[in-house]
């Protein structure tokens, strides 16, 4: 059965890169200014997993996105019950049911699994394009902001710790070289996003 909220595993920041070294290389053919370089650069790391949470502008629009397609994530597990009970009835009373109906809940069963199937690639489908059109615009304010922030504290490398903790490729990092917290801090003061209003009292 399709997950209740599509979307927030997926809004981690997969693709966002930020990984690389904070100064962006140079042209082919082109020299790089020797000054532009720091003599003594750091590497810090930043959990770009925690970003869908704490980053006011990625959080709302997340919530936006769930808001969006709620209403079609419960038909789909209502349809995916569905599909449940009938396996069900079929596993548990297919020795005591006629031929007849044996054959016609079969086939209502297929019928409603082809339905399903539908109905969760056009899900995944719209999700996915809505999700692009929505966050595309803060990964790309996302790396601009990465390039400021790492100028600005002399860092050279700033390495996403979860997906280097997830790949294997980390065996260990000093927390205090940890800069996500100072990060989000500095992101969201600089992108403030105006809290939702409050929902509107239900009519009794």
């Amino acid at each position: 059965m399709i997950r209740r909220r599509i979307f927030p595993a997926i809004l981690a920041l997969a693709g966002l890169a930020i990984i690389a070294s904070a100064q962006q290389p140079a042209t082919p053919g082109q020299a790089r200014p020797t000054a532009a370089v720091p003599q003594k650069g750091k590497i810090a790391f930043v959990n770009t997993g925690i970003f869908q949470e704490q980053i006011g502008e990625f959080k709302s629009r997340v919530e936006a996105l769930n808001r969006q397609f709620e209403p079609r994530v419960r038909e789909l597990q209502s349809k995916g019950e569905r599909v449940a009970a009938l396996e069900n009835t079929i596993k548990t009373q297919g020795g005591v049911l006629a031929p007849a109906k044996l054959a016609e809940t079969n086939e209502q069963l297929e019928r409603e699994k082809r339905e399903y199937q539908r109905k969760q690639e056009d899900l995944e489908a719209d999700g996915n394009r809505a999700k692009d059109q929505l966050l595309g615009p803060i990964r790309e304010k996302l790396t601009k902001f990465v390039e400021a922030y790492t100028e600005k504290r002399g860092i050279t490398m700033l390495i996403d710790l979860a997906n280097a903790i997830q790949s294997n490729t980390i065996v260990w990092y000093d927390p205090r070289a940890d800069v996500t917290q100072d990060f989000v801090a500095e992101y969201n003061k600089a992108n403030p996003v105006a809290a939702s209003p409050a929902p509107a009292p239900q009519k009794p």
